[in-house]
C-alpha cells in the first residue's frame, strides 16, 4: 500500500531510479511586469551588442525588483499562517500558458498541496527572477562551452525548469503516482525511517553496527520504525559473512533491502529517493553506508526540529553556496537580517562559490545527505517526469550532485531553505584535522593523501560548476537557512557560539532533551 502522497494509479513495476504558499492572482503577477516594464524595458536603450543602463536606470530597476519581490514573498510565498495553510481553502487560480500543467479553472477546484499547484509556483517564481535578469541586462549566458571543465557535457539550460513545465503532459502509463506537498508541521508523527545507500559487500561492518543499534537499542528501537537499505552494487549483498550476517538479522527484525538493479533501474544515487521503496512513516532520516551517524541525542534534536518544520530538508552537514557580488547586494536589499523564505535570482553570468571550507548554520544553501531528514511525500516529487532533466544531469556530471539537486528541488517546492540541527556535542568533538578528512571522504575524494593536487581543486571547481548549473536552471536560489540558535542568547550575529550546543540550549527542546510541548 502506498502512502497519499505516492499513490498509484496503476501498476509499475520498472523505471530509472512552505510553504509552496497560495499562488497569488494573475493580477499581481501583471503588476509586476508593468513595474519591470515601466521602470526598465524603456529605460534600456540598446546597442550593437548588448543593452546598457543608465545609473539611474539600474536604481529603479533593483528598486522595482526589490519592492515586487518583498511584495511577493509577504503576500504569495511566505503566507504560513494556519488558516493560510487549510487544504481545503484550495489554491486561487491564476492564468498561465497554455500547455502548462494548471489552468485557470482547474486550479480553483485543485487542493493548495497539488502536485499542479506546486509545479505552477515553481514556473511563477522561474519567471519572475528570468524577468528581473532581463530587466538589468543579464539575459545573455556565455557560451557553455566556455565553462566545461574537465572536458564533460552535463549542463542545464538557464531557466530550463519552465520549459520542462510547460512541455510536460501528464502520462499515468509512465508515471502512475501522484503528488502532494506535505504539510508545514508533522507534530504527532513518533517514528521514522532510516534509508542507507550501499554498494559494497567488503564494507558492511559500520553499516551492520548502526542498524542493529538502531534496531534492538531502547531508545532508538522506540524512533526507529524501519531500516531500509537500498543496494546500489552490482555484486550481491550477501556474498560476504558481513553481508549474509546482514540478510539473516532482516528476518527477525524491521530491515529491508531494495535491489532497484535488479528491478530494472541503473545504478543511480537518486534510487534512494524513488517512491517505489513504499516508506510507511512521513519521515525519512538518510545515511551513506559508512556515516557518519549520529548519538541518540543528535537523532532526537534532528527529528523534533523536522516534526516542526517537515515540508523543509533537515540536515546536519550543511553547506554555503557564497553569492557573487550582484546577488549579495540584491540579498541585502531584500532581507535586513537572516530569514530562511526568499529567493536570489541567478543570472546568467552570475557565480556561486561552493564553499567545502566549513559546515554552516546560518546561510546555509544545501545539505550533504548523511543526518539528513526528508517527507517521505517529497519521492514522488523527486521522480517526477518534470525533473528527468535534472535527474539525468546528476547520473551525467562527473560529481553526481544528487545532494545539491535535491536540496535545490525541496527548496523550490517548499519554498524555503533548508534547517540546519547540531550533530554533536561539544565534549565529542573530533579534532579538525579528523573532522576536515572525514567530511571530504564523504564527498568523494581523499583530500588526506599526499599529491594530486590538481584532482582536489578541479573537484572543488567541478562542485561549483554542478551548484551554479543548477541555480540557473531555477533562475534563483533560496536565501539560506537560520541556525539552531536563531532568536536566543547564543546568537551572535549570523553565527551559534558555541557552534556545537550543550544539553539545554536547543530552543525547541526541554532542559532535559525532550521535546517541547509547542508544536511548531
Amino acid at each position: 500500500m502506498k502512502r497519499p502522497s505516492a499513490t498509484p494509479s496503476g501498476s509499475r513495476s520498472t523505471g530509472s531510479g512552505n510553504d509552496s504558499a497560495p499562488l497569488g492572482s494573475h493580477n499581481r503577477i501583471s503588476t509586476n511586469r508593468r513595474i519591470y516594464d515601466s521602470h526598465c524595458k524603456h529605460n534600456v536603450k540598446p546597442s550593437s551588442s548588448r543593452r546598457f543602463l543608465t545609473s539611474h536606470s539600474v536604481l529603479l530597476c533593483v528598486t522595482s525588483f526589490v519592492l515586487g519581490m518583498i511584495v511577493r514573498n509577504n503576500m504569495v510565498f511566505v503566507d504560513t499562517t494556519k488558516e493560510s495553510l487549510d487544504p481545503s481553502r484550495g489554491a486561487p487560480g491564476i492564468t498561465v500558458r497554455r500547455n502548462s500543467v494548471v489552468s485557470q479553472s482547474s486550479a480553483e477546484a485543485l487542493p493548495f498541496s497539488s502536485e499542479n499547484a506546486a509545479f505552477a509556483a515553481i514556473r511563477d517564481r522561474a519567471i519572475t527572477h528570468q524577468q528581473h535578469c532581463h530587466s538589468i541586462g543579464l539575459s545573455q549566458a556565455e557560451d557553455f562551452q566556455k565553462l566545461q571543465l574537465n572536458n564533460h557535457t552535463a549542463h542545464l539550460p538557464q531557466s530550463g525548469i519552465i520549459q520542462a513545465i510547460d512541455n510536460y503532459v501528464p502520462d499515468k502509463e509512465a508515471y502512475s503516482y501522484e503528488c502532494e506537498l506535505p504539510p508545514e508541521t508533522e507534530c504527532d508523527e513518533t517514528q521514522f525511517t532510516v534509508i542507507f545507500m550501499a554498494y559494497n559487500p567488503d564494507r558492511l561492518d559500520k553499516l551492520l553496527d548502526q542498524i542493529k543499534k538502531m534496531l534492538t537499542h531502547p531508545e532508538f528501537k522506540s524512533l526507529v520504525a524501519e531500516c531500509l537499505i537500498v543496494w546500489n552494487g552490482e555484486r550481491h549483498v550477501d556474498e560476504t559473512p558481513l553481508g549474509k550476517e546482514l540478510v539473516n538479522f532482516g528476518k527477525s527484525h524491521a530491515l529491508r533491502i531494495s535491489y532497484p538493479l535488479t528491478a530494472g533501474f541503473p545504478n543511480d544515487l537518486m534510487n534512494r529517493y524513488h517512491p517505489r521503496l513504499e516508506v510507511k512513516t512521513k519521515s525519512i532520516m538518510y545515511y551513506d553506508d559508512d556515516g557518519p551517524f549520529y548519538s541518540f541525542k543528535a537523532t532526537v534534536a534532528g527529528f523534533e526540529l523536522w516534526k516542526r518544520n517537515s515540508n523543509a530538508q533537515i540536515g546536519a552537514m550543511a553547506r554555503k553556496l557564497d553569492l557573487g557580488e550582484r546577488a549579495t547586494d540584491e540579498s541585502k536589499a531584500i532581507l535586513n537580517g537572516p530569514g530562511d523564505r526568499f529567493f536570489v535570482s541567478q543570472c546568467p553570468k552570475d557565480e556561486l562559490d561552493y564553499n567545502y571550507r566549513e559546515f554552516a548554520n546560518f546561510g546555509a544553501r544545501m545539505v550533504l545527505p548523511s543526518g539528513s531528514f526528508l517527507h517521505s511525500n517529497y519521492l514522488c516529487f523527486l521522480w517526477h517526469p518534470i525533473f528527468e532533466e535534472i535527474r539525468q544531469y546528476v547520473k551525467e556530471h562527473p560529481v553526481h550532485p544528487d545532494d545539491a539537486s535535491v536540496s535545490m528541488l525541496i527548496s523550490q517546492l517548499a519554498g524555503r531553505a533548508p534547517k540546519v540541527y547540531p550533530r554533536r556535542e561539544p565534549k565529542k568533538q573530533e579534532s579538525q584535522e579528523m573532522e576536515l578528512g572525514r567530511r571530504r571522504l564523504m564527498e568523494g575524494i581523499d583530500w588526506d593523501r599526499k599529491g594530486g593536487h590538481g584532482q582536489k581543486m578541479n573537484w572543488g571547481r567541478l562542485r561549483g560548476d554542478a551548484a551554479n548549473s543548477l541555480a540557473r536552471y531555477f533562475g534563483s536560489i533560496n536565501s539560506g537557512s537560520i541556525g539552531w540558535c536563531y532568536g536566543t542568547e547564543w546568537q551572535k550575529g549570523e553565527n551559534c557560539k558555541p557552534e556545537f550546543p550543550r544539553i539545554g540550549m536547543l530552543p525547541w527542546l526541554k532542559a532535559d532533551h525532550t521535546p517541547r510541548d509547542t508544536c511548531p
